[in-house]
């Protein structure tokens, strides 16, 4: 039995360890809770590059493989939740979470910070750490009809900004400084579908979105947080000229790297192509033959091990093997999103301790359905 200073003693346990033992805990409730244990491991969880490498290894995790309808089913049970990772017992079963204060969108997702949508207002929103931030509201946007949002995270000055793009302009909401700016685009953008579809997609620093213009040339255009500028980004070499042969695209985030998907519907010949270091960089990572794929929206999920998890109808995703190029279906089940339609998506839910600090940020008292997660 210990003895009265053995359980008193301080540890002797170098800081340096202490941190990487905290880093690799996956549940933020636990962090959150360890806080407490000290001042130093306040400060340890507390610092900017210790929640930016424990994002990193829960993306590494199965954590990488929890996705939360964007819209609810009409009802007042909540948002479906889906998880795909295979090598639990209840792989693909989905459960339902609520979204406070009567939200009934989630528009984006960025580092684990969820953009909430109402009639009414905008939200931040991390259901890990159980915080809130009210953002703007509706009416100030009202000038026309928004085209797509995202959030982007500029690692320089800790900022999240939220973008909201128009057909000829975008908005940029700064947390740091809770303020609004207004630039033009200089090109008058829509969606692929004709409607909001809030793909933006936060990777290595900068948003992502597909965007078509009034020639219904398809563009792969991010959003820079060092200049706030909306800038195009050159597709592969090979994918410049050949909108009509492939003719959906669009894009995902597998493991942490930007990905670009084509699908061929008349030749049934889906490509999805990773981003490397540099600007204009992109590697071919896999072709799938013989593919069908109906749903307009289809697009990669994640990688669950050596296979990649692509939606191919509203409700069926389908598991491909990354080991060959000429892949063959190796698992594939239905997913029933109840009236999960062509206008929904997928949004990445993910344990984090990111956050925007501001005046308008407030602490939501836990439901206990969150708590399976936090």
């Amino acid at each position: 039995m210990a003895t009265e200073s053995e359980k008193t003693a301080p540890s002797n346990i170098p800081p340096e360890i202490i941190e990487i033992i905290l880093s690799k805990l996956s549940s933020v409730k636990s962090l959150l809770r360890f806080k407490s244990v000290s001042k130093s491991w306040n400060s340890i969880i507390s610092d900017p590059l210790f929640i930016q490498n424990h994002l990193q290894s829960s993306n590494n995790s199965s954590d990488n493989n929890l996705f939360v309808s964007s819209n609810t089913d009409g009802t007042d049970t909540g948002f479906p939740l889906v998880d795909f990772d295979v090598r639990k017992s209840d792989a693909g079963k989905i459960s339902e979470e609520n979204i406070p204060n009567g939200y009934n969108s989630i528009l984006c997702e960025c580092n684990g910070v969820l953009l909430l949508g109402s009639r009414v207002e905008y939200a931040l929103w991390n259901p890990s750490i159980r915080c809130e931030m009210f953002l703007i509201y509706k009416y100030e946007f009202h000038e026309d009809y928004i085209v797509d949002y995202g959030i982007c995270y500029d690692q320089i000055t800790g900022d999240f900004k939220v973008v909201f793009i128009f057909p000829t302009k975008y908005a940029i909401y700064s947390c740091n400084n809770n303020s609004l700016t207004k630039k033009n685009l200089g090109t008058n953008y829509h969606t692929i579908d004709g409607t909001g579809s809030g793909l933006g997609i936060f990777v290595d620093g900068a948003t992502y979105w597909i965007l078509s213009d009034d020639t219904i040339s398809t563009h792969l255009v991010y959003f820079d947080p060092r200049t706030d500028e909306i800038k195009r980004m050159q597709k592969p070499e090979q994918r410049q000229s050949d909108h009509d042969k492939f003719q959906l695209m669009n894009i995902a985030s597998l493991r942490g790297r930007l990905c670009l998907y084509f699908y061929n519907k008349e030749e049934r010949i889906a490509q999805i192509w990773m981003k490397e270091k540099g600007i204009d960089k992109w590697k071919e990572f896999i072709t799938f033959h013989n593919f069908e794929a109906p749903y307009m929206l289809s697009r990669p999920i994640c990688l669950v091990e050596n296979k990649v998890v692509i939606q191919v109808e509203e409700n069926l995703f389908v598991y491909y093997s990354t080991s060959t190029d000429k892949s063959t279906v190796k698992n594939k089940e239905f997913v029933h999103m109840y009236n999960f339609g062509g206008r929904r998506k997928l949004v990445p839910y993910r344990n984090s301790l990111y956050f925007p600090t501001g005046v308008r940020t407030k602490k939501i008292k836990a439901q206990q359905s969150w708590l399976r997660f936090t």
